[in-house]
């Protein structure tokens, strides 16, 4: 009797193993391209002057303190994934190149960075700064586009402020094309680096003006 309840049990345990061996199998085949796409993504960070050209100890701008923001993007620039241009309609987001940390923070770090070296001066912060930092100069920056395509160029349109105690001194627009030296990501974040700098001198400049 047994035996026969084995024999009438055996497709029913087949038909089992099989749907649970298939199911085994699918979710590893599921994790293995999850886990290849992930390791395959990279990441990207952008860099300033500031590691080539330190802020020197002195300087006539050394005493004046200095605010940076608040800096504003566009919404389609505040994402992980790096934007360009297939042409002047259509965008990329690249999902397996991307930006390493916050790319808002990124960019106004750079600035931070890039202004302190220029104007050769450590009494610099970025927006919001302490209660007790009381800036000379505050600079405002609006990013309204900053993008491009790899292999052509980079686009950087923004519009700049200057203020004291509050006061605005004056209102620059900037519209500045940088060459992408190469078709990979690398050259076109190399372009936004060398881009923000080209930004940062024509601020510093002002500012060395007054």
């Amino acid at each position: 009797m047994k035996h026969k309840l084995h024999l009438l049990l055996l497709p029913f345990i087949s038909t089992a193993l099989l749907i649970g061996l298939s199911a085994c199998g699918g979710t590893s085949m599921t994790l293995g391209n999850a886990g290849k796409n992930l390791g395959g993504t990279r990441f990207y960070s952008l860099n300033s002057l500031a590691l080539s050209s330190p802020p020197a100890p002195s300087n006539s701008n050394s005493k004046k303190r200095i605010g940076i923001g608040p800096l504003s993007i566009p919404r389609l620039l505040n994402r992980p994934q790096i934007i360009t241009r297939k042409n002047n309609t259509e965008i990329d987001m690249a999902e397996m190149h991307q930006w390493g940390g916050s790319y808002k923070e990124e960019l106004m770090q750079v600035m931070v960075d890039n202004l302190a070296a220029l104007l050769k001066t450590e009494n610099i912060e970025e927006y919001p700064w302490k209660f007790s930092f009381k800036p000379h100069y505050q600079v405002r920056i609006d990013i309204d586009r900053f993008d491009g395509q790899i292999g052509k160029n980079v686009v950087l349109k923004a519009r700049w402020r200057l203020l004291n105690n509050n006061k605005e001194l004056l209102v620059k627009r900037a519209f500045i094309t940088t060459p992408v030296s190469g078709n990979s990501y690398n050259h076109y974040v190399k372009a936004q680096s060398q881009t923000l700098a080209v930004f940062s001198r024509k601020i510093a400049d002002e500012i060395n003006k007054l």
